[in-house]
């Protein structure tokens, strides 16, 4: 275990104080870009504007160099050009800066000269105790205290709060990129990180298995710098929380881009899906996974197995999902007696696993009542261990209605649902699924990675049953 993971890496997610150095030209500038990110996501700690050549910039008064500021600066973000970097985190240090996120791109990724300066900035670390994020990086995200240090215009200014942590090395995985606002994940923070010259993926599940508002974190790695010590870190990790793992590179040439795009080694895939099975880490295979995996982990409490229940508009559907869930590792429940007498009272057609709704609640008079009283019979089945729910979406649903039949449905209900919606408009889909997230019922636009959220949830149970039974055992001897 890492010692020295303390303040000052915590530092990097919760600052008092900012220093930026960049250019703060308007519109154009990174650092005038970073600094409108602040403002518009409610930073409210203080902000040191950095450049000998603006006077003020939004108001705030630029210093010529850090040495000009009064008080304690917590974080620096970097944003010049990378002759200069190095410079600036000396200054930094000797100002007892704990954290600096270098955003400067073309080190090690670009050539020997980048790799020379990236050494520099190593060697800057161990002789003064400063922690660096990247070089290359966007930095970080903090949902709850508005901290963003991404230099691009973003075009939204809120990220819900949340449990979840994405921390990726790529800043593709970040709000400059991705619709969050949109998507509505339910985030505690947000890390890139880079080149990784300093902190990496150890120092990171070290932070997140110690902060309290994070209960589940997504990973995207290109490669892993120090094998043993990221397979204890992962094993400490899960004994706590989940850990999803997107690990792409998997082909020879996904790994020569790998190299060229962080001057990373991706190395044997079997060999890293060996380690992560080890370490109860749980590896996902798409971008899509990576991304809506964890909201399960989030929003459900934790399956007890893998046997599932299907109720559908179509009967279509229902068998997709019957391949779907099989492929994902879940097992197709047979109902309880009870269950079936419950389903054949509204009536015989729906007495079976996958529930086809659609020919029950056409002709019904009042099809919201039979689609509760379906939902509330088989989610309330002994037999079940979770859930798969398919909901049509037409331009006349009333979303507000069927997201409040979905939550009566499931009020009381511990387990993990998975529901997916499909229909004639996308603006209605996304809208349906904003609705039904906003109350923890995870929603997605597709079959397979639905599935593959019940399923992953499935197999950290399993993991977590054996390390216990595994622990019993080594008390009893």
């Amino acid at each position: 275990m890492r010692s020295d993971i303390g303040d000052n890496v915590r530092t990097l997610f919760s600052p008092d104080s900012i220093a930026v150095f960049g250019s703060f030209k308007e519109l154009v500038g990174l650092g005038w870009g970073l600094l409108k990110n602040l403002n518009d996501f409610g930073f409210k700690g203080r902000v040191y504007p950095v450049n000998p050549s603006y006077a003020e910039v939004m108001g705030l008064k630029v210093h010529p160099g850090i040495e000009e500021i009064q008080g304690q600066v917590d974080l620096a973000v970097i944003i010049t050009p990378p002759p200069a970097v190095t410079s600036v985190v000396r200054q930094c240090a000797a100002k007892g800066v704990k954290a600096a996120v270098i955003v400067t791109e073309n080190f090690a990724e670009a050539d020997q000269e980048g790799a020379r300066l990236q050494r520099e900035l190593v060697e800057i670390r161990d002789r003064t105790g400063i922690r660096i994020l990247g070089p290359n990086t966007v930095g970080v995200i903090n949902a709850r205290n508005g901290l963003i240090t991404i230099p691009y215009l973003i075009g939204y200014d809120h990220i819900r709060q949340g449990g979840i942590a994405y921390c990726s090395q790529s800043g593709i995985a970040a709000a400059q990129c991705q619709p969050l606002q949109d998507r509505g994940y339910p985030i505690s923070k947000m890390c890139d990180l880079g080149n990784k010259c300093d902190l990496d993926e150890v120092d990171m599940l070290e932070y997140f298995l110690a902060d309290r508002e994070t209960t589940v974190l997504s990973m995207h790695l290109e490669d892993v710098r120090h094998g043993r010590e990221f397979v204890d870190a992962a094993r400490r990790f899960t004994a706590a929380k989940p850990l999803i793992v997107f690990k792409p590179a998997r082909t020879e040439a996904g790994a020569r881009a790998s190299a060229s795009h962080t001057a990373s080694l991706a190395g044997n895939d079997r060999i890293y899906d060996e380690a992560l099975k080890q370490a109860g880490a749980l590896r996902v295979d798409t971008w899509q996974e990576f991304w809506d995996v964890p909201k399960m982990f989030e929003m459900r409490p934790l399956s007890r197995g893998n046997r599932i229940g299907i109720v559908s508009h179509s009967g279509g559907a229902g068998v997709v999902a019957v391949d779907a869930a099989v492929r994902a590792g879940l097992e197709i429940a047979e109902f309880s007696p009870e269950t079936i007498s419950k389903l054949k009272d509204i009536s015989p057609r729906l007495a079976r696993n996958p529930v086809d709704l659609g020919p029950v609640l056409s002709p019904a008079a009042d099809p919201f009542q039979i689609q509760e009283q379906v939902l509330r019979a088989v989610l309330s089945d002994p037999n079940l261990d979770c859930a798969f729910i398919v909901i049509y979406v037409g331009v006349l649903a009333p979303i507000q209605l069927v997201a409040e039949v979905f939550e009566r449905a499931m009020k009381d209900i511990s387990k993990p649902v998975a529901i997916w919606v499909y229909g004639t408009r996308l603006s209605l889909l996304a809208e349906m699924s904003r609705e039904l997230d906003s109350r923890c019922l995870p929603t997605y636009t597709d079959t397979e990675t639905a599935l593959k959220a019940l399923a992953t949830q499935a197999r950290y149970s399993r993991y977590m049953g054996q390390r216990a039974v595994s622990g019993l055992k080594r008390e009893k001897t």
